[in-house]
């Protein structure tokens, strides 16, 4: 079964930053599939679909590691 895990990301700028930050997700151990809705005056959705609820430490993680991205808290 999949679990959902929405987190509210800021520092997207475009569609450029958007793969940027699915692929980076893609990389996490059971992840499978990542939705982003792109908001350039707001922190953009991210809907990750995965084997279980991602930690939000862990995706801080690979998106600090490919740019200037961070999870809303």
């Amino acid at each position: 079964m999949t679990q959902q895990t929405l987190f509210f990301v800021e520092g997207l700028r475009c569609a450029g930053c958007a793969d940027t930050i699915k692929q980076a997700l893609l990389t996490l151990e059971g992840v499978s599939d990542v939705e982003i809705t792109l908001q350039t005056d707001a922190p953009s959705s991210v809907n990750v679909e995965a084997d279980r609820i991602v930690d939000p430490d862990r995706a801080q993680a690979a998106l600090a590691a490919s740019g200037d991205f961070r999870i809303r808290r």
